[in-house]
């Protein structure tokens, strides 16, 4: 009796599983696991200390974290528990997420949100929303992000949480963050730390503090960045021991450092982050850690020990980012936003049928009324025709609405397939998109070769008939590739997939890295693909290659179709290609290959027609190349790391509320 009653003195200390505050007394692993292997206790007080468990677990061991999710789960659904079986299932998904099996983990939380919905839990489905907007922010599928978040505040909102409204404005934050809007993220983070202290939320404010670090680091505001990273540390020390955000936290500490010459501090933090997220099977954190030591080592010169990081990245890479999770993430998104809409329809169906029945009755309500006065002011005579004529008139009416009956079915049996047909439509491009978003390099690899660059890519549709392309030779030689081909929409975006394929053979097959020769063999590469010379088949694309030799402070340009401009000393060049672009039944236009010296002082840029042939402005008319270059001048003025935002920021500003009208792609780098 004695120790039931200091189990259950214990438990009635855990104030909504997983949800502490700085006063709460958490109880130790020992005293957790007594109770929860104890014989002499129910199964609600066992599944209350698994799910403890599962909460204290979720950073400093995720397997043990999921090991008692999936108890708690299956002991909550035997004892018809359905609260508890709903935390439990989204506690097992933050750990699967934790770990960065994200496929796994979407699917657990779409669980969750389901059951919420169907017990009508609204705290539940707001926790649901906002962790699967988590796990589309770590693949960067902001948009997605977003729809749920949006669903997250208004529940929010309605129950007054603030501790769900901070949840909501730090994830709005990070995906600001994501897309560049780095003013924006700072605001909803501060919206986050208010709410938080407000609420009094402890481990809530540890992570603000550190995505404050995260977004000032970005942004090159490295001391401040600092001042916030230590903050999260220390405050984590205090109270909380979470090694996943100590991970994070370490790992921009070690970024800051390594950007400020620093290269000992900041492997020695990167190390500890690396030790502490392998330790824990935290994927994604161990990644980011991996990815610091390599850079690192790089700078300090020890190229064969960062050649082994990156058999370790590529591997943990292939497990986070692999294809087929991103094409599983996406499915899964399109499920839910599917059957959202499903719900919707049936919503707006009942109230169609509710409104029918309304009128049908007035209908009856003014008939009758109409009636009744004749009968008051008629004779039996004229009473007996007015029935007559009455049957008459309601045989027709019947006719008239069985015909019209028959026609509204076959209209709603039209509209069914058209819908149908046309979410199948968007559900292939959908996956289109996510395929080629798969096949664009990732923009981290090429600063690998090139810190100081960007790439602004906006397609006009879902897929995209722009593409850039990039080839690691060696630690100081690259090949980079910026394309446009013909149309947009679907068709550029299959051409865009020929003309990868193609530069995979050319480049990393048949190893030609001259760009004059690489732009011959595209050409005849995709007349032999699309049998140009049979069919009359015209399809290309224009095309700007660069070779990059650092080794020497050197790159060789060719184009064909498609220009480089250079930027220095507040004045520009224009570096032309030939007059035609690559593809199509016409023989090759040789092209020059032009040799140039890099320099800090010089920018160099690549892009397409999409941004110049933009219509905007105070008249609505085209922006042009002059006004373009003009830009480009402008934005050699500011540094590097801003470039990308302000490239965005004049192209949304001359857009406006006029319609994109290509796609648009800008390549800007310097040594």
């Amino acid at each position: 009796m004695k120790n039931l009653l200091s189990i259950l003195f214990i438990l009635s200390s855990l104030v909504s599983f997983g949800k502490h505050s700085a006063e709460d007394e958490i109880p130790k692993f020992d005293s957790l696991i007594s109770i929860f292997e104890a014989k002499n206790v129910s199964d609600s007080i066992r599944i209350s200390a698994a799910l403890e468990l599962a909460w204290l677990h979720r950073n400093i061991s995720p397997d043990n974290a999921y090991l008692y999710a999936k108890i708690s789960e299956d002991l909550s659904k035997a004892n018809n528990m359905i609260n508890q079986e709903i935390l439990a299932i989204s506690y097992g998904g933050i750990a699967l997420r934790n770990k960065g099996e994200y496929q796994k983990a979407m699917k657990d939380f779409m669980r969750a949100l389901d059951k919420s919905v169907a017990i009508s839990s609204d705290e539940d489905q707001g926790y649901a929303h906002i962790n699967i907007a988590s796990v589309n922010i770590y693949q960067e599928n902001f948009n997605e992000a977003v729809i749920h978040l949006e669903m997250a505040e208004i529940i929010s909102k309605k129950l007054k949480d603030k501790r769900m409204q901070g949840y909501v404005m730090t994830n709005y934050g990070r995906v600001y963050q994501g897309t560049g809007l780095f003013k924006k993220a700072v605001d909803n983070f501060n919206d986050a730390l208010n709410l938080r202290k407000e609420d009094n939320d402890i481990y809530g404010q540890i992570v603000t503090y550190s995505d404050f670090g995260k977004v000032y680091s970005e942004i090159g505001l490295f001391d401040e960045a600092l001042v916030y990273l230590l903050k999260s540390m220390e405050l984590n020390d205090e109270n909380i021991d979470d090694s996943d955000k100590m991970v994070s936290t370490l790992t921009d500490i070690a970024f800051i450092y390594r950007e400020q010459g620093d290269y000992d501090k900041a492997e020695y933090y990167a190390r500890k982050a690396a030790d502490i997220s392998v330790r824990i099977g935290a994927k994604h954190m161990a990644l980011n850690a991996f990815t610091e030591l390599k850079n690192i080592a790089r700078l300090k010169g020890y190229y064969k020990k960062a050649l082994k990081y990156d058999d370790l990245i590529e591997a943990y890479q292939d497990t986070i980012f692999s294809e087929e999770v991103r094409m599983k993430l996406a499915e899964l998104n399109v499920r839910y936003l599917v059957a959202q809409r499903v719900k919707e329809n049936e919503i707006l169906k009942k109230d169609q049928e509710l409104n029918e029945i309304i009128i049908e009755r007035q209908a009856i309500i003014t008939i009758s009324a109409f009636f009744l006065i004749l009968i008051l002011g008629l004779s039996i005579y004229f009473l007996t025709i007015e029935n007559k004529n009455k049957r008459n008139v309601n045989r027709k009416l019947k006719t008239q609405k069985n015909e019209l009956e028959i026609q509204s079915t076959e209209i709603q049996r039209i509209n069914q397939l058209l819908q149908a047909k046309s979410q199948d439509i968007m559900d292939s491009i959908n996956y289109a998109k996510g395929i080629q978003k798969a096949i664009l390099p990732n923009w981290t690899n090429v600063k690998q070769l090139l810190p100081n660059s960007f790439v602004f890519f906006q397609p006009r549709d879902i897929v995209s008939g722009d593409f850039y392309w990039f080839k690691m030779i060696d630690e100081t030689k690259g090949v980079l590739i910026a394309a446009d081909c013909t149309g947009h929409g679907v068709p550029g975006g299959f051409m865009s997939m020929v003309g990868e394929t193609a530069l995979e053979y050319i480049v990393e097959s048949q190893n030609v890295y001259n760009p004059t020769l690489i732009l011959e063999e595209l050409h005849a590469r995709l007349s032999s693909i699309l049998k140009q010379k049979n069919t009359g088949n015209m399809d290309g694309m224009d095309v700007a290659v660069c070779y990059i030799d650092k080794s020497t402070s050197t790159i060789d340009f060719a184009g064909a179709g498609m220009s480089m401009t250079i930027v220095e000393n507040n004045t520009h060049q224009i570096i032309k290609g030939s007059s035609r672009g690559v593809g199509g039944v016409s023989t090759f236009a040789s092209t020059e290959t032009h040799s140039f010296n890099m320099g800090t002082d010089k920018m160099f840029f690549l892009y397409s027609d999409g941004f110049a042939d933009q219509f905007g402005g105070t008249k609505g008319k085209k922006l042009k190349s002059p006004n373009f270059r003009k830009i480009l001048e402008a934005c050699y003025q500011i540094p590097v790391k801003d470039q990308k935002l302000f490239i965005k920021t004049q192209f949304d500003s001359w857009k406006g509320e006029e319609e994109q009208v290509d796609d648009v792609m800008v390549i800007g780098f310097t040594m």
